[in-house]
Formats: structure tokens, C-alpha cells, sequence
């Protein structure tokens, strides 16, 4: 189907540049081509193993951050979107929605190994090493499923009373929840598997990106809406509202330059300063559709992924994503590097 003509998108990409920091605080260093589907989600980072996993269309594509070529491909996840890593194995988790099942893969061959049943509409993952469970969001499901990577068992569903987006474990026992069409915060006991706080986002127009500060205690939520609010993780408090670009879907920090990251859909990187106050650093330019990140811990890079875009459909709800076409099979990883 046609989504778009050839007037609206000569207009959409003649649109005046972006806003810039003053200072380069980062600078693209590496575009790695990925292929494959041109619909992705999630990216995660292992950094025992110095790997990158993209999830997209039907699979996986891992990625050596180190050599910074693709290594391998986790195949046969039609609706590919979380990624997870059990830390005591190596073991890599991924998802399919179209299947609503978890596979687990091996690290060295990448082949599946066995496969559980979860949530409806299988979306995010995340690791918690306090109750070592792998735990699974569901968007239709509007739950979560956790899984004891150990035995491979399942754990009944948590209901969450929304839709789930980004979620992230504080590794103390805490699971923290986006619910994007209720613009709150849930918190997870994941021992008990019980919701221990709900909290509103006033601010917030559909929360998706979650990102943490360990040492303060402090949760960066990135809203499509156009803005990250800073919140106190044991009370809920918000502490600050920052201007982001429009469209994001992620978020991330980076604990020794003590900076939080919005990537968003029109081609912006935010950068914020984790002060006592939060408050937005700059802007980076990067690519129309680039709303997805991740961080690698060792390098300090930020890492998103686009393709090429050949059509713009604008949201026709406040706060809603912009949707892009791209052509087939230009996926590619892009890595921005800090500036000193």
C-alpha cells in the first residue's frame, strides 16, 4: 500500500535542520549495515561478551562491538522485539509476538535451545539478578511473564492494568514499568511478583524510555510527547521536566559521564545533565527514525539504528509517533562516540 506522495515528502525532509548543541558532544564514528527487516525494537547490550543484539523483523542480528561487524543472526522470531542475557550462562533470550514464546539460543552457535510460552503481544526484556528470573512484557497482554532461565519454567502472569513500553530491574529487587497508555510507573517486587507502587507521570505524554541512575536512585523516562521527566525511584517524586525531541522510544545513561540519553524518531539525540537538578546538555543530529538506543558501558557509545527513509505518515494523535517508510534491507547500526 502507498502511504505517502512525493510532494509531502519532498516537504517533510526540506523541513529546517534540527536544532544543535553548541558543543559536539558526540559525533558519529560507525555505521555497520544489519539487513534483513526494516521493522525493528529493542537493543541490548551484553557487555561480558562485548555484543550487541538488534532485534528486527523476524530475528536477531548480533553484533561484535569490538570488531564492529555482525557476527551471527538469532533466527525464527516472526514479531522479534525483547532481547535478555542470563549472566550465569551466557544464554541468550529473545521473543516473538507473532508466537507469544521466549526462545533461549546458545551463545557460541546461536542455535535454539528450548522454547516457554508467554504474554500475549511479547514485547520488552529484561534480566533481574535479584530473583535471577527473565522477565517478559506483554502490550496486548497488558502483563508480564517471568521466566527462571534455570529450569526454564514460567511463573503465573503479572497483570499490570495497562500497556506496558520500557521497563528496566534496579537490581535490588525493584522492576520499574512504563505503562504508555496510562501515562504511569508501576513498580515489580520480582521475588513476590507483586506491583508495590503506582505512580502518575504528570508531564509525561506516553511514557516509553526508562533508563536509571544506580547512585541517586533516579529514573529518566523519555515521552513521546516531547519531553523526560526525572523521577525519585522510592517515591515517585518528579524532580525535573526536560524538553527531548518528538517520537522516542528509548532511553539510557551512561554512569561515568553521569548523562542521560533520549533517542527520538525525527532525528534528534538529547543529551541531559544528571545534576542536582536534571537539565537537557544539547542536541545531537542524528537520522529521521533513529528512536531506539542502547549504551555501551565500555566505550561510553551511543548506539541506534535506522534505515532509509522514503515516505514520512505524521501521527494523527498528540503525543503519537511519526511513522516512516524505509526501503527494504537498509537497516543499519549507527554509533555515536562522546566527544572529550
Amino acid at each position: 500500500m502507498k502511504y505517502f506522495r512525493s510532494a509531502w515528502l519532498a516537504v517533510a525532509l526540506s523541513l529546517p535542520a534540527f536544532p544543535v548543541s553548541a558543543a559536539p558532544f558526540y559525533r558519529l564514528v560507525g555505521t555497520i549495515p544489519l539487513g534483513g527487516g526494516v521493522k525493528w525494537d529493542y537493543l541490548t547490550v551484553d557487555a561480558q561478551q562485548h555484543r550487541l543484539y538488534v532485534s528486527h523483523g523476524t530475528e536477531v542480528t548480533v553484533v561484535d562491538l569490538r570488531r564492529r561487524e555482525v557476527i551471527g543472526r538469532l533466527a525464527g522470531l516472526p514479531g522479534s522485539h525483547g532481547i535478555a542475557v542470563d549472566p550465569a550462562t551466557g544464554d541468550i533470550w529473545a521473543d516473538s509476538a507473532g508466537t507469544s514464546r521466549a526462545i533461549t539460543f546458545s551463545p557460541g552457535g546461536f542455535a535454539p535451545l528450548a522454547a516457554v510460552h508467554v504474554v500475549e503481544d511479547a514485547d520488552g526484556m529484561a534480566y533481574d539478578p535479584a530473583s535471577k528470573s527473565i522477565f517478559v512484557s506483554g502490550g496486548d497482554g497488558q502483563a508480564l511473564t517471568a521466566i527462571n532461565p534455570a529450569t526454564r519454567a514460567t511463573y503465573a502472569d503479572i497483570p499490570l492494568g495497562g500497556a506496558p513500553e520500557g521497563f528496566l530491574a534496579d537490581g535490588k529487587g525493584a522492576l520499574y514499568v512504563n505503562i504508555v497508555d496510562k501515562n504511569e510507573l508501576v513498580r515489580i517486587d520480582t521475588k513476590q511478583r507483586v506491583i508495590t507502587a503506582r505512580w502518575p507521570t504528570p508531564g509525561c505524554i506516553k511514557p516509553t524510555g526508562l533508563a536509571m541512575d544506580d547512585a541517586k536512585r533516579l529514573l529518566f523516562i523519555s515521552c513521546r510527547g516531547g519531553s523526560m521527566v526525572a523521577l525519585n525511584a522510592d517515591s515517585g517524586a518528579v524532580l525535573a521536566t526536560i524538553p527531548i525531541g518528538q517520537g522516542t522510544d528509548a532511553a539510557g545513561f551512561d554512569a561515568v559521564r553521569h548523562r542521560a540519553f533520549s533517542t527520538n524518531g525525527d532525528g534528534t539525540l538529547t543529551v541531559i545533565d544528571d545534576s542536582t537538578v536534571p537539565r537537557q546538555l544539547g542536541t545531537v543530529r542524528t537520522a529521521l527514525g533513529a528512536r531506539t538506543m542502547a549504551l555501551d558501558p565500555e566505550t561510553g557509545d551511543v548506539l541506534t539504528v535506522t534505515a532509509t527513509v522514503t515516505g514520512i505518515v505524521p501521527s494523527a494523535t498528540p503525543g503519537g509517533r511519526t511513522h516512516y517508510i524505509f526501503a527494504p534491507g537498509s537497516l543499519k547500526l549507527l554509533i555515536y562516540a562522546p566527544v572529550p
